[in-house]
């Protein structure tokens, strides 16, 4: 297998692939993003000085967003990482987070087909009138990878592997366009989507699930969100204040030193108050060549859809909420002990940071930023995705050891995984079929499909509601500055 797959990464065409994967890599965000706003700006008909100055306000904004997470998201791991420890479980894998594991994604060679193959099909679905969105969060396209990935560990054929890369792109295409109005709304981005598979991937069930929830006595009448907390505590119920305390629960929870449970208390606050406003120096940026690029469209003769969503990374507008945040954080608890329950082999650990973005954003966005309803809803989102996760952690471990990237990994478990992938589960069990070649049963394949067509089912009972509630619940909740819109000059 390894020697086939030094054959497949000698080819010219998975060299230029790579080569390109590595010069994204190279940029980031912070330089990539502002390029691709740029040459937007001139393609839709926007003044050169104009595009220019709005590319820079979109890198600059990553950069804050940037600077902000690397300096609170470290140290706040790091307790919650004790928090995972203090518990002493002995289990055969541990989440080591979403990073080493697109390493190990990439390293496999022809994944980083899925580049130009996702730029293609992004294309061709955008002629044909079957999406709106332009996914310019190049970064992520390794979701699909990953897919990919998945399915060639288990099938040993990169045809196979990249269909359900492909799979995976066109549904995750579909979901951005159906949660892009409310996401606009309700986290202040508008003209945009969010095209990021382990997020979106949650919104037919955390839809679901909150229709449920609103007709549960109680939960479904108590409104407890930032607005209702502020006018009924004041002062102590303002972001900066709640994730205060929220960061003293988590230091508490995890028998931290006094010292570092302040530290977390104020490294969550800044979290909280920082982020957003970076939010809003992106979106002041990204919104007047939405709009332009929406007129365009409108008025094109070349493409079936009258507007345009820009797809950019859900990660830091996840991270930018406060009830999302302040969601995940409490669900961390939660999270670790899901280790004792029967059939989870992993201790979550690496991606707790990251549950506010592929477990709760949704469900906060559905529910308006409904705490109360965020939590339940995230909690059981985070129950499915840590058996996906744990289920997945064989197939992980075996990519990064075909791949030579295993050894990269400084841990003894026997099994490596990252909780996040686990939000992949139904988009990969509708790429099941393609797995019966390998060493994938019928019954696990059933149970796959089923899944997607769980999935499915509640995208069909939950269709009409994003748009309905986006329609509802407009202006209540705003990115601070997001509104701002630079001048002509």
């Amino acid at each position: 297998m390894i020697d086939q797959l030094m054959l497949l990464q000698s080819g010219g065409l998975v060299g230029a692939a790579q080569l390109l994967q590595e010069v994204i890599s190279a940029m980031g965000p912070v330089l990539l993003m502002p390029l691709i706003i740029f040459a937007f700006g001139l393609l839709f008909g926007v003044k050169a000085r104009k595009s220019f100055k709005l590319a820079l306000l979109v890198g600059v904004g990553f950069i804050g967003i940037f600077a902000v997470l690397g300096y609170t998201l470290g140290p706040i791991g790091s307790t919650i990482q004790a928090l995972s420890e203090a518990y002493g479980l002995n289990l055969r894998g541990v989440d080591v987070g979403w990073a080493p594991i697109s390493g190990f994604t990439w390293a496999l060679g022809v994944t980083v087909l899925m580049i130009p193959i996702g730029f293609a099909v992004n294309a061709i679905m955008l002629f044909a009138g079957l999406t709106r969105t332009f996914d310019a969060d190049v970064w992520n396209f390794w979701h699909w990878a990953f897919n990919a990935g998945i399915v060639y560990v288990i099938t040993e054929s990169w045809v196979l592997a990249i269909a359900a890369g492909i799979i995976a792109e066109i549904i995750t295409l579909l979901l951005a366009d159906w949660t892009a109005e409310l996401g606009q709304e309700y986290f202040g981005v508008p003209g945009t989507s969010l095209p990021h598979t382990e997020s979106v991937a949650q919104a037919p069930f955390a839809f679901a699930i909150d229709k449920v929830l609103r007709r549960v006595p109680v939960i479904g009448s108590v409104e407890v969100n930032p607005e209702s907390l502020e006018d009924r505590f004041g002062v102590f119920g303002e972001p900066i204040v709640i994730g205060f305390m929220v960061g003293l629960f988590i230091g508490v929870v995890s028998m931290e030193p006094p010292l570092v449970i302040f530290r977390t208390a104020m490294l969550v606050a800044a979290l909280l108050t920082l982020l957003p406003r970076m939010v809003g120096l992106l979106i002041e940026g990204i919104q007047p060549i939405a709009d332009q690029a929406s007129d365009y469209f409108e008025n094109s003769d070349w493409f079936n859809a009258d507007e345009i969503h820009i797809g950019i990374d859900a990660g830091p507008i996840g991270l930018a909420d406060t009830p999302s945040v302040v969601s995940g954080l409490l669900i961390a608890p939660y999270a670790v002990m899901l280790a004792f329950l029967p059939g989870v082999q992993i201790m979550p650990l690496g991606d707790l940071v990251g549950i506010p973005v592929f477990a709760c954003m949704w469900a906060a966005a559905i529910s308006n930023g409904n705490i109360v309803r965020t939590v339940i809803n995230g909690a059981l989102l985070t129950t499915i995705i840590t058996y996906a996760a744990s289920y997945l952690a064989p197939y992980m471990t075996e990519m990064g050891r075909i791949s030579g990237s295993l050894s990269d990994v400084d841990t003894s478990a026997e099994f490596v995984t990252a909780l996040a992938k686990g939000g992949h589960w139904w988009i990969l069990g509708a790429s099941s079929p393609l797995a019966l070649p390998g060493s994938v049963g019928i019954r696990t394949v059933a149970f796959g499909l089923g899944t997607a067509a769980l999935a499915l089912a509640c995208y069909f009972w939950t269709r009409n509601m994003p748009e309905e509630v986006a329609q509802t619940d407009s202006g209540t909740v705003e990115t601070p500055d997001s509104a701002a819109t630079p001048s002509d000059d």
